[in-house]
């Protein structure tokens, strides 16, 4: 495997993502392989101003980028073109209704689900408000939507100063990748979930290719 990338700066988020569709935030089971890793220090916690931390809206909306807890529950961006394949894969065949059907979802989930089909989006301020829920309850159920794929971060609202520009930390807006992307459940239904996982390992496997199958394994969940 070559050198892995050092980043400096937003863009440089930007070209890891796009080229390798997937990129865990904090430490994963690659070794190296995340922007915790390979930020620079200067670009970790700034002491002036901007950092990793304040790149996350920009590089969802410059790559159209998913965001989300998609690595082990923990955060993380995935291409636009990848994500579908990893919806496939991570849904199992199943829609949200075929989950509920056969009992593989839980209350809070329905309800989280239900108020993102109906809205379109909400910060997660507004969303644990609507679903009347716990942080502890909120956090959970949201987090296993999230790794299961149907929902994710769509970006960041941020306050604004009299100038309007934005500061202090983003409140994560949550949607359906369905209401995101277009064509995105005719993506989703164009790969079986074997087919494709298989070519997300095969992707990964390119880009890493001295790292243990087990450690793709576990990226991909």
């Amino acid at each position: 495997m070559s050198a892995l990338p050092v980043i400096r700066k937003e863009k440089d988020i930007e070209e890891i993502v796009e080229e390798y569709g997937l990129l865990p935030f904090f430490r994963s089971a690659i070794p190296g392989f995340s922007i915790e890793e390979m930020a620079s220090s200067s670009v970790w916690f700034p002491p002036k101003g901007e950092g990793v931390w304040d790149w996350k809206n920009p590089v969802i909306q410059n790559t159209g980028a998913a965001y989300g807890k998609f690595f082990l529950s923990r955060p993380g961006f995935v291409s636009a073109s990848l994500f579908p394949l990893l919806a496939a894969y991570r849904r199992d065949g199943y829609d949200f209704e075929g989950m509920i059907n056969d009992g593989l979802v839980t209350h809070t989930e329905r309800i989280l689900y239900s108020i993102l089909e109906e809205t379109g989006s909400e910060t997660s301020t507004f969303l644990r408000y609507k679903a009347n829920l716990s942080k502890s309850a909120f956090d959970s159920s949201n987090s296993r939507l999230q790794m299961r794929t149907f929902i994710m971060i769509s970006g960041f609202d941020y306050n604004l100063t009299k100038e309007g520009k934005p500061y202090g930390w983003g409140i994560a807006r949550y949607a359906l990748p369905e209401s995101v992307y277009d064509n995105f459940e005719e993506n989703l239904d164009s790969h079986t979930p074997e087919d494709a996982r298989d070519i997300l390992y095969s992707h990964l496997r390119k880009k890493f290719p001295g790292t243990e199958a087990s450690a793709i394994n576990r990226l991909l969940g």
